[in-house]
């Protein structure tokens, strides 16, 4: 999942505030995909939370360059 539903339902929530609408419904398979699409951030997110040495980038290697003998 990419996200797609979470964009969805935030697009769907400000067009029925623009409207005025005072009911939201969504269909049980957009329900369901949102449900995935929130699990699957929750378990990145403390994917990235539990193993912090992992996100971070490792130091530039060093080299060096001369001429030689050139």
């Amino acid at each position: 999942m990419s996200g797609l539903y979470i964009r969805k339902f935030i697009d769907r929530v400000a067009q029925c505030d623009a409207t005025g609408a005072k009911d939201f419904v969504w269909n049980m398979q957009d329900a369901k995909n949102l449900h995935g699409d929130i699990t699957k951030l929750m378990l990145d997110l403390r994917l990235l939370q539990s193993n912090p040495t992992q996100q971070q980038t490792p130091e530039p290697a060093t080299i060096e360059v001369d001429g030689g003998t050139w």
